[in-house]
C-alpha cells in the first residue's frame, strides 16, 4: 500500500506543472467519429487472495490461511474506441510465494507441518462495449465479453525430517460476462470511473467491481482505486470460491 501512495504522490508535481488543456477525448466509449482512438492503462495492484477450499483426499491444508496475503500484482488495459463502440482487453498477472507452519490431519493423525507455497495466476477479460447514455458530465457503457482465469498452486513441505509431501495443480476457466462501465466528471481535472460485471460458464459464477478516482494531466491521467473479483466453483479440486481484492494505482494515456 505504501508503494501505491508513493507512486501517486510522485506523479502529482509533474502533473501540476503542465498548464495546458485537458480536453482530449475519452478513450473508452468516446472515440471521434472519423477514426479509432487507442488507449492504454498500466497499474500496480496491492492485491490479496482469499477463498474457501475443498479437503484433499490424503491431506487437508487450510488454503484460507495459506493464501491470506498476496504481495503484489500488475494490471493493464488496452482499448480502442470509435463513435459509441469500444473493444478492450483487460489483464492481471499475480505471482506470490510464502511459507507457513500449520497443524494438519494426515491419515487420522495430527502433524505440525512446514510448507512453501507458490501461486501464479493470470486473469483476462476480453470484450466490447456500447455507449448507451451520455450527458455533459457522465458516460455509461454496456459491456459484454468473456473472462479467463488460469491459476497454478504448488505446495511443498514436510511432516518431519523423513516424510515429505508435494501438492501441485493448475487449472483454467472461461466465463461469459456482461456489465457496465461509467465515467463521471467532478470538474475540469478530476473524474470518477466505475465498472461492474457478472457472469458464469466453466465456473459456477463470477463477478467483479471497480471504482477509481482520476486526475487529468496533459498527456496522461493519474489513477487510484479499489478492485474486487470473485469466482464460485463447482468442479475445482481446491477452491469452492476465490476472491482477489485490493488497492491499485497507475496511469492511463491515449494515442
Amino acid at each position: 500500500m505504501k508503494r501505491l501512495l508513493v507512486i501517486l504522490l510522485m506523479s502529482f508535481p509533474f502533473c501540476l506543472a503542465q498548464a495546458q488543456s485537458y480536453g482530449r477525448p475519452e478513450t473508452f466509449g468516446g472515440g471521434p467519429p472519423d477514426r479509432w482512438m487507442v488507449g492504454a492503462e498500466v497499474y500496480i495492484w496491492g492485491a490479496s487472495v482469499s477463498g474457501d477450499t475443498r479437503s484433499g483426499d490424503s491431506i487437508d491444508i487450510d488454503f484460507d490461511e495459506l493464501l491470506e496475503d498476496l504481495e503484489m500484482g500488475f494490471m493493464g488495459t488496452l482499448a480502442a474506441s470509435r463513435n459509441e463502440w469500444t473493444v478492450f482487453a483487460d489483464m492481471i498477472y499475480l505471482n506470490a510465494s510464502d511459507d507457513i507452519r500449520q497443524t494438519v490431519r494426515f491419515r487420522g493423525e495430527l502433524f505440525r507441518v512446514g510448507a512453501d507455497i507458490d501461486l501464479q495466476g493470470f486473469v483476462s477479460t476480453l470484450g466490447g462495449a456500447y455507449r448507451f447514455y451520455e450527458t455533459d458530465t457522465t458516460r455509461l457503457n454496456l459491456t459484454f465479453g468473456a473472462r479467463y482465469l488460469w491459476l497454478d498452486v504448488d505446495v511443498t513441505g514436510r511432516f518431519d525430517r523423513f516424510r515429505r509431501f508435494r501438492i501441485g495443480d493448475s487449472d483454467s476457466v472461461w466465463d461469459a460476462v456482461v456489465g457496465f462501465r461509467g465515467k463521471t466528471d467532478i470538474d475540469e481535472r478530476w473524474y470518477l470511473t466505475y465498472y461492474a460485471d457478472v457472469g458464469g460458464g466453466d465456473s459456477d459464477s463470477t463477478w467483479q467491481a471497480l471504482a477509481a478516482i482520476n486526475y487529468r494531466c496533459y498527456r496522461y491521467d493519474i489513477v487510484g482505486g479499489y478492485r474486487y473479483l470473485k469466482w464460485n466453483f463447482d468442479r475445482s479440486p481446491y477452491f469452492d470460491d476465490l476472491a482477489l481484492s485490493g488497492l491499485f494505482a497507475g496511469v492511463k494515456f491515449s494515442f
